[in-house]
């Protein structure tokens, strides 16, 4: 008997822990029996969320680089060095190892296309003022000068002759009209002005000038 009573209480104790033990685990969640982050601190299990590898991390992390590191990137895990892969997606996006590694590993998992160039910022139009708007300062300093006729290649020939002697001017200021007015002159008895309007459109010198308005007669 003195057996008896020693062995019922280790009985109940047992007892008491089985059924307690299967109360608690009744009441515990089952996310919590399977998820091995239930017990992380809760900054670890946010750290661990943000490397998980779906395919909304891979478009995260190639929407961090741009088409050149994209490029790059890609073309080591196509090589299949991670390490460089890791590294140069480091460099271009400043983050921590395990961070890069798990974007990485993203984009491996599920390939992502090269994102678009950012596109050129347009030139500014230049403002075209209305054709009745009044002219500026500005406006006049900065027109282009108007630009100069070219030079006709034409050379007017004018020949007079008086007996034997012949003379001849050819100039390209000289022409029809000008000649005309030139004999007017000469003819009129006003040598001087004839001569003058002469060496105005031709390269002679005076006393050739005067020797030629001389020489006009009226068959010229």
């Amino acid at each position: 008997m003195e057996y008896v009573v020693p062995l019922v209480i280790v009985l109940v104790i047992v007892v008491v822990v089985v059924v307690g033990s299967r109360l608690l685990g009744r009441r515990t969640p089952p996310a919590a029996a399977t998820d091995p982050t239930s017990n992380m601190a809760p900054g670890k299990r946010q750290a661990r969320a943000s490397r998980s590898i779906t395919r909304e991390a891979a478009q995260e992390a190639s929407a961090r680089l741009t088409p050149e590191t994209h490029q790059r990137v890609y073309s080591y895990i196509a090589q299949r060095q991670v390490m460089n892969a890791v590294r140069e997606y480091r460099k271009a996006t400043h983050l921590g190892l395990g961070d890069a590694a798990a974007a990485v590993a993203a984009l491996a998992e599920f390939p992502q296309p090269a994102p678009e160039p950012a596109p050129e910022p347009a030139l500014p139009q230049p403002v075209i003022p209305p054709a009745d708007a009044p002219l500026t300062v500005e406006d006049i300093m900065n027109a282009a000068p108007a630009p100069k006729p070219a030079p006709s290649a034409y050379r007017y020939r004018a020949i007079v002759s008086q007996g034997d002697e012949v003379r001849e001017v050819a100039s390209t200021r000289l022409n029809a009209e000008i000649y005309g007015r030139i004999r007017q002159l000469a003819l009129s008895g006003n040598y001087d002005g004839a001569a003058r309007l002469l060496l105005d459109h031709a390269d002679i010198g005076v006393a050739e000038a005067q020797e030629f308005v001389t020489m006009i007669g009226p068959e010229d």
